[in-house]
């Protein structure tokens, strides 16, 4: 576990290495930052804690946040330090207002500050760890574990957006609904493992061969959605028999290219996603069918 890491704003460095002995006997990294701050902005990503000096002539209350927390999601803890002989209920008022986590007021003694410190950066690490596990549930809604592609819940609700923008500008959209026709006959021959892994290469060469589409999603099984905007079903069409011609001709696996089926739609007035996808099926449906070609239009 890496130690936690402490910013110090602070000009005079007799206080500077009283805090860094504090710090260091419980751990903690000690960084100092004097003139070069100003104008410039803090690479904030691996601190834990910010402690300030309230009377920092280069730096003002105001800009100190700008500076550290501008672009960060979750706030550093800001911790300002204050040697006034007197409490100042102004500048407390405007340390608080300009992101204070909290205000130490001089003179104080070893204990206080770690304390105050240690809950300020377990605050701070709770925070990220519950954020990591947020982002790792988003990520496992957004993208489909195999393919590594759009999910079919992700894809549904930007189907569900490019309906409203349809509706609103008319603009032609169609989506291509492709079958991985050939997997059936992997699996049967050498197994699910195989078949899946089959599924990952397949899905990797449309992403390379599909970069202009608006989405691209594995929708089930051996089944891809492809959303495209500012694109009727002729232009669709197009789209498909080249990206039929370079798959016919690509080696995904060794001894194996795929064969595959399209079925294609578009957008109409009063549509919905359910509509959109029966009307898709029932194109691939037809598409499978056909001997040459296996291009349909719904």
């Amino acid at each position: 576990m890496r130690k936690k890491k402490v910013l110090i704003l602070e000009v005079n460095d007799k206080n500077f290495k009283s805090l860094e002995s504090v710090l260091q006997k419980e751990g903690f990294d000690s960084i100092q930052y004097k003139e070069d701050v100003y104008g410039s902005k803090i690479d904030i990503d691996t601190l834990d804690v910010v402690l300030v000096n309230t009377h920092i002539e280069y730096l003002s209350i105001e800009n100190v946040q700008k500076r550290i927390n501008s672009d960060s999601e979750l706030k550093v803890p800001l911790i300002y330090l204050d040697n006034s002989k007197e409490v100042d209920k102004e500048l407390l008022k405007r340390c608080y207002d300009n992101g204070a986590s909290d205000f130490i007021k001089r003179p104080f003694g070893a204990k206080e500050i770690i304390a105050r410190i240690k809950y300020h950066t377990e605050n701070i690490y709770k925070l990220r760890e519950y954020k990591l596990r947020l982002d790792k549930l988003a990520h496992l809604a957004t993208v489909d574990q195999m393919s590594k592609l759009t999910s079919r819940m992700h894809m549904q609700a930007i189907l569900k957006n490019q309906l409203n923008v349809f509706n609103e500008t008319k603009s032609p959209t169609s989506v291509l609904y492709i079958c991985l026709v050939s997997v059936d006959k992997v699996v049967n021959t050498f197994g699910f493992e195989y078949g899946e892994k089959l599924i990952q290469f397949f899905s990797k060469k449309l992403k390379e061969l599909l970069k202009n589409c608006d989405a691209l999603s594995r929708w089930n099984g051996s089944n891809f959605m492809v959303l495209f905007s500012d694109t009727d079903e002729k232009k669709a069409q197009v789209i498909a028999r080249k990206l039929n011609s370079s798959l016919s001709s690509t080696e995904i696996m060794k001894d194996t290219k795929p064969i595959v089926a399209f079925g294609i739609t578009e957008f109409i007035e009063d549509d919905s996603i359910e509509e959109i996808e029966q009307r898709a099926i029932y194109a691939l449906k037809e598409a499978k069918k056909k001997e040459y070609g296996k291009i349909s239009v719904c």
